[in-house]
């Protein structure tokens, strides 16, 4: 019968998720601050050395057997998973020092994939064996595998800073890491200078690393204080750039050469990004982009002819992934007093570098131990080879007369003073090496382990010493392995500011609304009644402007809404519908378009002396300033009206738009106009009564208000419409529901004051709007 356990499950599922966790931290994402390496690409590059023995001269063997050969004796995942962590260790734009030398397709900067593991072939770099060669000399811990049938190595005793030379990335559970490359030959330069000076700051030993050393090259912008920041705290953000020159490409051309990418960035993606944004036309300077790469990145960006290749390249490093960000988070593994665990942590430059050193010095001093043990071992051996060379002929005469070899042993063990350890060896010994040559050579050979076994146990018992030897051995890796460093460190970069007005297409074209909200610009047109339409609409504004200026849609709500000309859509058809760019609410409309052209705006009169200074809406005066563009005129159905500067609706707005008035709830506003500051308000009420004053008696607020009364109505009448008359001959047109018609303007009623009741015009009946005519407005 089973015995069933009832356990609280919110305890056991945080232990196993903890278990988990703990798992995927230690012995999956993060890596070893000593070797640099995860458990994965170590297992790798171990059975590649010690099972495989696929050294720099070996034949190349296929990838199927080295994933087959870690997948079943030390890493039970994915083969997927193994294949992929040595692929990107064979790729050259993935690591700055690659540790696999692959033979097939292992992918490329352009995005593409590696072949299957079946058609490529691998061996181990170089630079690998640094890691590796001293793995037989007891250098390190090892540790059983996961099932207990073999031992693999805690960590690999590597002879360089793998972990700051090659980088890592990797996401664990509640913690990642993204640690940046940097160059080997400034690597150590750092590492001996802070072995001769532990307490060296970060900024003295940036003296020697610079920064960040990727291998696709690029430009990082960051302050050298930016960088110190990052490097002591172990985290912060790298500001990386694509490098470029200009150069003459033939037939009067003039190209822009891309020449080296941010790290990480696939080049295909980047060309069919650089080429949507010249085939949508955003970058005028631009007329083609090409890839030319052979072993040497070329990207080909065909400049138009008189062009400024800096505004082009101001455009593609503000949108596109030529300029991009790299998040330093220095976590890695820390060693603990547990050798085969290792514990996460976030660390600095310094600490980076000094956990390598410490570990360093412990991998030689192994190394050394391990020597002069095997060294004593053989002195041993050939000191009992010296004590029977003295007396051979009675050695040969004892062996010949024994009854067996164990009876021999125990003779010349008996005789000579010999150990069982050396007895062997002298019975084991051919007869050819009897001969007097041969035995000059033994003691020769004894003589110089000796000396050797003398010089290992001084330098173990001189701690300077031992320091000696790591630095002479970091100078030996630097002189075989450094090159020279491929990004550059170069600062904040001023020549490339983005300035959006250099990328919009200068072109004179019509906006046109229609009453329903409509919008779209057009090149030219013939005739409004030829603007097509959709059924039941009207065109109620047509107004020319060039694409680089703004457009402003106010409604009557209150709200404001501007974009760029050139962002309308350029159609002969309908056009788009305001609401698929900006956030109406229901029942919002259009009630005024504003088109903020210079050439269809003459100056703004400035206000006159008399009239109070620009005022907010809490009551607080301001300075009176010049205004440069018209005023916005806006009157609401009950009568109210404001007047604010041009100014303040110039620039785009977002979807949400701008307030620029506040109608009370039972109020809306009527329509908007601009103003110069000489017309004269226009009104005319649904109850028959018209008044006409200035337009300057309206104050000119600085912000968005309720507004001030412009003519005082019964309760039960509003609006019917206005305008701004600028001469004798405009004025509103309005009807009567008896059929008569009349046009409000000076020449007919007199110009009165605004707030006061206007003058009725019917004695009975109601006054009814004429269907207003477009607003036309052509370029001068």
């Amino acid at each position: 019968m089973s015995v069933i356990d009832v356990v609280p499950l919110h305890e056991t599922t945080r232990t196993r998720y903890l278990n988990y966790a703990l798992s995927v931290i230690t012995s999956r994402a993060l890596p070893d601050v000593r070797d640099g390496l995860k458990p994965v690409q170590r297992r790798i590059l171990y059975a590649m050395y010690t099972n495989l023995r696929l050294t720099p001269d070996a034949r190349y063997k296929k990838s199927a057997s080295v994933v087959g050969e870690v997948m079943g004796k030390y890493h039970p995942h994915g083969d997927t998973a193994i294949y992929d962590a040595m692929v990107r260790m064979a790729q050259d734009f993935s690591l700055r020092y690659p540790l696999v030398e692959g033979h097939g397709n292992f992918g490329s900067i352009d995005g593409d994939s590696p072949a299957a593991m079946r058609y490529t072939e691998v061996r181990l770099q170089p630079l690998a064996l640094e890691l590796l060669q001293e793995i037989r000399q007891r250098t390190v811990a090892f540790r059983a595998n996961y099932d207990g049938s073999l031992f693999e190595p805690v960590v690999l005793p590597a002879r360089f800073p793998n972990l700051l030379a090659n980088g890592a990335s990797g996401i664990a559970v509640g913690m990642a890491t993204n640690i940046p490359p940097h160059n080997l030959r400034e690597l150590i330069d750092a590492l001996i200078a802070l072995s001769k000076h532990p307490t060296l700051s970060t900024a003295r030993l940036m003296e020697y690393i610079k920064g960040p050393d990727f291998p696709t090259g690029g430009r990082i912008l960051n302050t050298p204080e930016e960088l110190q920041a990052i490097y002591e705290s172990g985290e912060g953000s790298l500001s990386l750039r694509g490098e470029y020159r200009v150069e003459k490409l033939g037939g009067g051309k003039t190209g822009i050469i891309i020449y080296s990418i941010p790290y990480g960035l696939s080049k295909a993606s980047l060309i069919e990004k650089i080429a949507e944004h010249i085939q949508a036309g955003k970058i005028p300077q631009l007329v083609d982009i090409r890839d030319e790469s052979t072993d040497e990145m070329r990207i080909v960006l065909e400049l138009r002819r008189g062009a400024h290749p800096e505004a082009a390249m101001a455009y593609l490093f503000k949108h596109t992934p030529l300029q991009t960000r790299f998040h330093v988070n220095l976590t890695c593994l820390v060693p603990t007093e547990h050798p085969e665990i290792g514990a996460p942590r976030k660390v600095s430059l310094k600490e980076a570098l000094q956990y390598f050193l410490d570990f360093r010095y412990e991998v030689v001093v192994q190394r050394l131990r391990h020597e002069l043990e095997q060294l004593l071992k053989r002195i041993h051996i050939l000191k009992g080879f010296a004590i029977i060379f003295q007396a051979l002929d009675e050695a040969i005469k004892i062996i010949r007369g024994s009854k067996n070899r164990a009876d021999a042993a125990q003779r010349l063990m008996h005789r000579f003073r010999l150990d069982e350890v050396q007895t062997d060896a002298i019975l084991e010994t051919k007869l050819y090496r009897l001969s007097r040559l041969e035995i000059d050579d033994i003691l020769q050979e004894l003589e110089k382990k000796e000396a050797r076994a003398a010089e290992i146990q001084a330098l173990l018992d001189d701690e300077q010493g031992l320091w000696k030897l790591i630095r002479k051995e970091l100078r030996e890796i630097k002189k075989t392995y450094a090159d020279p460093r491929r990004t550059l460190i170069a600062g904040p970069d001023t020549r490339h500011t983005y300035d959006e007005e250099h990328y919009i297409p200068d072109e004179d074209v019509y906006v046109i609304v229609t009453r329903d909200g409509w919008i779209k610009r057009q090149r030219s047109y013939t005739d409004i009644s030829a603007i097509r339409v959709r059924e039941g609409d009207e065109v109620g504004w047509v107004i020319a402007g060039s694409t680089r200026a703004s457009v402003a849609f106010f409604t009557n709500f209150g709200k404001v809404y501007t974009l760029r000309i050139e962002q309308l859509p350029s159609t002969s058809g309908y056009g788009d519908p305001v609401q698929k760019y900006f956030d109406f609410a229901d029942r919002e409309r259009v009630v005024g378009v504003a088109v903020f052209d210079r050439r269809i705006h003459p100056e703004p009169l400035p206000e006159p002396e008399t009239e109070p200074a620009l005022f907010e809406t809490n009551g607080k005066d301001t300075t009176k300033s010049a205004p440069s563009w018209p005023y916005v005129v806006a009157i609401s159905r009950k009568g109210l009206c404001l007047r604010l500067p041009g100014e303040l609706f110039l620039e785009p707005s977002t979807k949400l738009g701008r307030t620029f008035a506040r109608p009370p709830k039972d109020d809306e506003i009527l329509g908007v106009d601009l103003a110069r500051g000489n017309e004269h308000v226009c009104l005319a009420s649904e109850q028959g009564r018209v008044l006409i004053f200035p337009v300057q008696e309206i104050p000119l607020f600085k912000g968005a208000g309720k507004g001030v009364i412009g003519i005082r109505l019964d309760k039960d009448d509003q609006l019917l419409g206005f305008v701004l008359s600028s001469s004798a001959r405009e004025g509103l047109e309005i009807e009567t529901n008896r059929g008569r018609r009349e046009i409000v303007r000076t020449t007919k009623f007199p110009v009165s004051r605004r707030g006061n009741r206007g003058k009725r015009i019917l004695q009975r009946g109601t006054l009814k709007a004429i269907k207003p005519t477009p607003v036309e407005i052509h370029l001068p």
